[in-house]
């Protein structure tokens, strides 16, 4: 009969005791030659190991990217660039959204009149008071598509970095001894006057200078030639002087004493130097009447100049005198250059003085 000896349960005598035979504790000798063999394969390189296998499927790459130098590695994982990420939604997408971003019927029929690729939007927000009773989006698929035929046919190129070196970019510096709040070298000298030269005034052209002096002369200078133009005698020292902003007029007005001269300096283009006596010539009246337009006779006294042979004002460029109470110290044109004010530090509540070219008249600033 068959006993069934093999049984799930663990017993404790085991199925055979039969001792293991001597000729297991001896090493076989022909296991011994084949395992010498194999040695001695291994090392003349006629035997290697065969790499082992990943062992997370073919498309796993189990290995160091860093290990091989850059020229050895794959030229397309370098140039590799990821797809641009699409723009997040706003608040047009959302299913509940504010009233203001809700189209009206002129919007929406706007909307549907014009070109896909014109559209800001290639959708038409609406509201919905729950979330549950939103539908299924119609477009989806189509944006999918769309999306994937962007990437597909999108080029996409890097751009070469420029290896430029930030010191060429800073500009040359200059020398810290340059740096002075005045000139350090002497390039052109003006020379005539025989006394203290008190004031200056640049022609807006910036092709003339004319200075006042202390010896009683304004002289016109050239300004890179340093050539005397015009030279023009007063009776006392020049206190100040000013060139007329306006470059339709070659006019200086010329504070000596107590007396505001207007001049000609008769530089220039011949044309402005004619136009600029012909408003003088165009305006000259009486002396009665001149003193009539004025506005106050305690303040000054207006003296136009006329034009004649044996006058010499005229021949040194006198166009205009106006006498003043006090001593005049500045002169002041405004930028039209039909105003021009006179400053008297003496002269107290009427120490400014504004005065009109065209119409003769002056006022007191009081």
């Amino acid at each position: 009969p068959f006993i069934d000896f093999f049984t799930y349960e663990k017993l404790i005598h085991p199925v055979t005791n039969r001792p293991e035979p001597k000729a297991s504790f001896i090493p076989s000798l022909s296991e011994k030659r084949k395992i010498s063999k194999l040695v001695a394969a291994i090392k003349m390189g006629r035997l290697k190991p065969r790499p082992p296998k990943p062992k997370d499927g073919p498309f796993v790459f189990n290995y160091d990217l860093w290990e091989k130098p850059i020229a050895d590695r794959n030229k397309r994982i370098d140039r590799y660039i990821p797809a641009p990420k699409l723009k997040p939604p706003g608040h047009e997408e959302s299913y509940n959204p504010p009233p203001e971003y809700l189209f009206t019927d002129e919007e929406e029929k706007k909307w549907s009149e014009q070109e896909p690729e014109e559209r800001k939007i290639n959708f038409i927000p609406q509201s919905y008071s729950c979330l549950r009773r939103v539908p299924a989006y119609s477009k989806f698929v189509n944006e999918r598509y769309e999306r994937l035929l962007d990437l597909y046919l999108c080029p996409r190129a890097h751009k070469l970095r420029a290896n430029v070196n930030p010191e060429d970019l800073i500009p040359k510096l200059p020398r810290p001894r340059d740096l002075q709040p005045f000139p350090s070298i002497q390039s052109l000298i003006y020379s005539g006057h025989k006394d203290v030269v008190r004031c200056l005034s640049v022609e807006p052209n910036g092709q003339f200078i004319a200075s006042g002096s202390d010896d009683c002369t304004v002289r016109i200078w050239e300004v890179l030639t340093t050539r005397t133009m015009n030279v023009m005698k007063f009776s006392s020292g020049v206190t100040d002087i000013k060139w007329c902003p306006d470059r339709s007029k070659c006019l200086c007005a010329v504070a000596v004493g107590k007396d505001l001269f207007i001049i000609n300096p008769k530089v220039g283009e011949k044309f402005v130097i004619t136009e600029t006596d012909l408003l003088f010539k165009s305006n000259v009246d009486s002396n009665e009447n001149t003193k009539s337009e004025s506005t106050d006779h305690s303040i000054v006294d207006w003296k136009t100049i006329e034009e004649s042979e044996t006058s010499d004002e005229w021949k040194n460029g006198i166009r205009i005198v106006i006498k003043h109470r006090f001593d005049i110290k500045q002169v002041v044109w405004h930028y039209g250059g039909d105003y021009f004010a006179s400053v008297m530090p003496s002269g107290a509540n009427k120490s400014v003085v504004i005065h009109h070219l065209s119409k003769r008249k002056s006022q007191a600033i009081m």
